[in-house]
């Protein structure tokens, strides 16, 4: 809470005739302590002064406001401006004639909301966008949605479930209505969060891949990938989910590792008493067994190979066949072969010519070649009765207990089952080789790079893509089945009647269209030429197809980024894109993997809610470090907020200093103060470096590009320069005379400087942008044309960055003798530097008050020398420190300080660590010893310094 400001002052500041003079001073220039000199009393005392002083400033920025001069509210609150500003216009307005640009937005699922990882992936391709904007690009941000297949079907079903309180016998026409109308009452409440985020998509064009457009693509690929040889329909061993009673894509499998058993059953070998005991993790599916396998070279099956033995319970003779599957190391080196319920079994029997036995339905019950008492049994309910039958015929030899892997669906959380079903296939070997050829000739390069690498070892290992599935929510395949169940392809029912026709040399065939959809993932692949208008090749198409930038995380480059090349190289001629920014994961604090089981998922709403939804965006950017999961907790957004504050304040300051407008007069190159030419030269370097970061996608380095430029450079210093230059009185009345020049060319400065910060802030922060954009009068918000400043800052930046430096090494110093900043030291300058001594002699009141030092031109014994170039500061500690004590302290810091260097050293050392770690994370190690040596090496010279002084002072007192 603020210290209350004196009746008679606010007064005084609103409106009486009278102001005392120091009241006036400290006001109108910020300088409460003329008004409060004591400022050496204790802790409690200073606070009370710096309340005082900070009640009497928000008074000061009261009275400007009731003259009519507009302010920025006191505090940072986003929640007061955030939702005032729409991104809709700019998002839909192109300059048709500029470059063309496009982002291509994963669309996301029509059942999902935002979390943390869509608002990095959302907020880095903004970011990408809005700076493309500005650079007076074509843009594209193309949005949309995915209808989701599996989840949403599973979604209305549950909620028609919960409603009737039974499953839903609705037939495919009705179900189909059903989702539509939740499709369009609820789905795509994500879009909404979205702009939440400040998320500048183009809304008015989205696209939803069941959308009419989407519908006819989708026909004429499938259409023209059959009509190549490219998809067939064929009897294969697929992932079938139980519960959705569908095939699904090997991707979509979840290896997850739980407790399981083996049991040990006992083969009787046929006529005889003998027996062969098979390990096996599924017992139930023995009733499927067509063979028992065992290695030619174990000698203890040797002599068994080609004899038969009994399979438990129904003692129907199976032959034993030698195959290398069989090893003779696991378990008990004989295998029983099911090639109906497994792939390895699936294959083994494909090489022996062994007959598929199928004993489960698509609900993973037992039926067929099964006993009576284990018919419609659900698959582990059957497993315990088979065992229970096992154990009392005394055909269960021993059951252990092991961590066994087991595949889940990714979308019901079921285990999986493999089943032999008649599906579509894509030959996806072929399409990826062109795929795998326009990588590797850089038409489309991977940030960061090593990604390449997976890219390249999934497309090696390719398989027959899977797309058909058996539900009803998704694009039914374009397939009809004639009288003796000849296909017809076709884009629409009447051309497969025609093809029909034809065939059967008849008009009245009645043909059936194929039950199955396509795979969610089929129509996903083609996003990049679907929004754009394929198959037909409008002017939007030939404008951005193949200029487009991707951003994503890693876990779909198989997903969605290898199938979008594939499909569209084959489909569209060419490559959709040429970059594809590989995002990190977000994980919480201590670097865990987020889940709602855990607890620790962070929502991205609640930290808009709560810091705004820039602080969030500028946190993002800030930590999205290629190579490295980002470690993010509720308050890590404060790091953004902080920054945005930090701003906000300066704009104050600025207004408060009638230096905030940007004039449209002023030109840059005209400025001659030396403080405003470094700054000047600071901003120009620093909208060079964003540039180049935010082209190579290095978001951390943009961000901490603007963060040094802003916080460190304009408010740590600039602003500290120019405070005697704008508190040196009240307004001068001549304002041609050389003080009132300069007051007039430093808020000039100030003013441009802020244009560049909100400018350059707008990719990142744009929401605050915005707002202070209104505030400091910028009509449009564009780049910063720094390439149009031509002013030679070279000498006064080679000044600056001296006395900046003098004043770093001073205010250091203290903080390693642990001296308060507000205790004056003395000092004493040498330097044969000319030019640099008439600037101290210039700026001596900059200098003296910055670094807290008092000009001297003797000092006793009691100094330490500061050397900066070809400046020495001779710092006097007279009385200030006990010299054994703080020589002690500075000994021990010293010595943890070296022990962290050398470990560090060491880690770095590691051969291991080289090889295995990020070069990031070298990098860091590495700058890690630089900077601990900087340190080491300060307190060493420091320690000498005192001991010679301590030497010198026993000396005296011996003598």
């Amino acid at each position: 809470m603020l210290y209350q400001v004196p009746f008679w002052i606010i007064q005084t500041i609103c409106g009486v005739q009278t102001v005392p003079v120091a009241a006036q001073s400290a006001i109108a220039n910020q300088r409460w302590d003329l008004m409060l000199q004591n400022q050496s009393g204790s802790q409690e005392v200073r606070k009370k002064n710096i309340d005082f002083g900070n009640s009497v400033l928000y008074a000061w920025s009261l009275f400007k406001e009731f003259a009519g001069e507009k302010m920025l509210e006191k505090n940072f609150d986003p929640k007061s401006f955030g939702k005032n500003f729409s991104f809709a216009a700019e998002a839909s307005h192109r300059n048709e004639k500029a470059e063309p640009f496009m982002v291509l937005l994963p669309p996301p699922n029509v059942t999902g909301s935002l979390h943390v990882g869509h608002a990095l992936c959302y907020t880095l391709q903004d970011i990408i966008v809005r700076y493309k904007r500005l650079k007076g690009c074509n843009v594209l941000f193309q949005p949309g949605l995915d209808h989701a297949g599996i989840v949403t079907q599973l979604l209305v079903e549950k909620q028609l479930y919960e409603k009737n309180g039974e499953k839903s016998s609705l037939g495919r026409e009705e179900l189909l209505r059903e989702i539509w109308l939740w499709k369009e009452n609820s789905g795509g409440k994500i879009l909404e969060q979205m702009k939440v985020l400040g998320i500048s998509c183009d809304f008015s064009r989205l696209r939803f891949t069941m959308d009419d457009g989407s519908k006819k693509a989708v026909s004429r690929l499938f259409v023209k990938l059959y009509n190549d040889g490219l998809l067939y329909r064929g009897e294969r061993m697929v992932n079938w989910d139980p519960l959705i009673q569908s095939a699904i894509s090997d991707l979509e499998v979840v290896e997850k590792e739980v407790n399981a058993k083996i049991w040990y059953l006992k083969y009787k070998l046929e006529n005889s008493e003998e027996f062969i005991t098979v390990a096996t993790t599924r017992p139930e599916t023995l009733f499927g067994d067509v063979a028992v396998a065992v290695n030619s070279r174990d000698d203890r099956y040797v002599d068994l190979i080609g004899k038969n033995v009994l399979v438990p319970l129904i003692n129907k003779p199976v032959p034993i066949i030698a195959d290398d599957y069989a090893d003779p190391e696991k378990g008990t080196g004989a295998v029983k072969i099911t090639p109906a319920h497994d792939f390895n079994d699936f294959e083994v029997g494909k090489k022996h010519g062994l007959p598929l036995v199928n004993i489960m339905n698509e609900r993973a019950e037992l039926e067929g070649e099964v006993p009576e008492q284990f018919r419609n049994l659900d698959r582990f309910k059957a497993r315990e009765a088979v065992i229970d039958q096992l154990e009392i015929k005394g055909l269960l030899e021993k059951v252990e207990t092991i961590m066994h892997k087991v595949p889940f669906g990714d979308r019901s959380g079921v285990m999986l089952e493999p089943r032999i079903t008649c599906q579509w296939f894509i030959d996806a070997a072929k399409l990826a080789i062109p795929a795998v050829k326009a990588v590797k000739e850089n038409r489309i390069t991977f940030i960061p790079k090593h990604w390449e690498n997976l890219f390249f070892e999934w497309m090696k290992n390719i398989k027959p893509w899977c797309i058909s599935r058996q539900i009803w929510w998704g694009h039914r395949i374009p397939a009809w089945y004639g009288p003796n169940g000849q296909i017809f392809v076709a884009e629409t029912a009447e051309e497969a009647l025609q093809k029909a026709s034809a065939f059967y040399g008849k008009d009245d065939v009645e043909l059936v269209q194929d039950n199955d959809v396509l795979d969610t993932w089929y129509s996903s692949a083609m996003w990049p030429f679907i929004t754009l208008g394929w198959p037909d090749v409008e002017a939007e198409f030939s404008k951005f197809y193949s200029r487009m930038t991707v951003v994503t995380g890693f876990d779909i480059i198989f997903f969605w980024i290898a199938r979008m090349i594939m499909m569209g190289i084959y489909a569209a001629g060419d490559v959709p894109f040429h970059n594809v920014y590989i995002h990190a994961l977000v994980r919480d604090e201590k670097g865990q993997k987020m889940s709602k089981s855990k607890g620790n998922v962070i929502d991205p709403l609640q930290l808009c809610d709560a810091y705004g939804a820039d602080a969030v965006r500028y946190t993002l950017a800030s930590m999205a470090s290629p190579g490295r999961d980002i470690k993010m907790g509720a308050r890590t957004v404060e790091i953004g907020r902080n920054f945005l504050t930090k701003l906000w304040n300066a704009v104050r300051f600025a207004q408060m200093n009638d230096c905030a407008c940007c004039s449209k007069n002023f030109d840059v190159n005209t400025v001659k103060n030396p403080f405003s030419q470094w700054i000047v030269h600071n901003i120009k370097n620093m909208v060079i470096d964003v540039e180049n970061s935010i082209e190579n996608h290095r978001f951390d380095e943009v961000t901490r590009h603007i963060y040094q430029c802003v916080w460190n450079s304009f408010c740590d210093w600039y602003m500290e320069f120019i405070k005697p230059i704008l508190q040196s009185g009240s307004e001068i009345s001549d304002a041609n005379s050389s003080a009132a020049l300069r007051k007039k060319e430093i808020r000039d400065v100030t003013g441009w400087a802020i244009a560049q910060f909100v400018q350059i802030l707008y990719m990142i922060a744009p929401f605050m942008a915005k707002k202070l954009s209104e505030e400091i009068g910028i009509a449009d918000i564009t780049w910063p044309n720094v390439g149009a400043i031509t002013l030679d800052c070279s000498d006064s930046v080679e000044k600056i960055d001296r006395i900046q430096s003098v004043i770093s090494s001073v205010r250091s110093l203290r903080q390693f003798l642990g001296i308060f900043s507000a205790e004056k030291l003395d000092a004493k300058i040498e330097t044969a530097n000319n030019a640099f001594r008439e600037l101290c002699d210039e700026y001596k009141d900059i200098l003296q008050r910055m670094a807290g030092i008092s000009a001297v031109r003797d000092l006793d014994a009691q100094s330490i020398p500061v050397v900066v170039a070809d400046v020495v500061v001779h710092i006097g500690f007279a009385g200030k420190i006990d010299v054994p004590t703080e020589k002690k302290r500075l000994s021990n810091e010293m010595k943890k300080l070296i022990k962290n260097r050398d470990d560090a050293i060491n880690r770095l050392n590691n051969k291991d660590f080289l090889q295995k770690a990020d070069p990031d994370i070298v990098q860091e190690h590495q700058e890690r010893v630089n900077n601990l040596n900087d340190k080491i090496n300060k307190i060493d010279y420091i320690i000498r310094n005192l001991a010679n002084y301590y030497a010198d002072s026993i000396a005296e007192t011996v003598a």
